[in-house]
């Protein structure tokens, strides 16, 4: 499989940082609603109240801390290389995200949904591809 020529150990870690900062955002996210419970209201005061608790979650909290290293992480990945190679590397997220959230939470895998995994990453990988010689292959 290749990848841009350019690709450098830097631009990996950024990659990865970002698929983590923003995986863990969604897995914060969802502990802290989990715990928080399912919104119940239809009033004014009931969402104004959800809210309050939302914001004062930690776990919301540091998905939202985690967000926000994200966005500079991606700030950062997107000065170093096209955006039209960066950007399709931000959809492995639809890969991390069901793995974390079946190791994190416990949460039930299907076949259909690991077939469809299989695809984003392939499919990440080909349009990723910069169409560089073949002795350009990383082992």
């Amino acid at each position: 499989m290749r990848l841009k020529s350019n690709l450098s150990g830097e631009v990996v870690a950024l990659i990865m940082l970002l698929l983590l900062l923003d995986t863990f955002a969604q897995i914060f996210f969802k502990i802290g609603v989990t715990h928080l419970g399912e919104f119940q209201g239809d009033v004014m005061k009931d969402v104004l109240q959800y809210s309050f608790q939302l914001i004062l979650n930690p776990y919301v909290i540091g998905g939202v801390v985690a967000l926000i290293f994200a966005f500079f992480t991606w700030l950062t990945l997107i000065s170093k290389v096209d955006l039209s190679f960066a950007h399709p590397m931000t959809s492995l997220v639809y890969a991390t995200i069901p793995l974390c959230s079946t190791w994190l939470l416990h949460e039930t895998l299907h076949w259909k949904q690991v077939i469809g995994i299989v695809f984003i990453v392939v499919g990440v990988f080909i349009v990723s591809d910069d169409g560089s010689p073949p002795e350009q292959l990383i082992k």
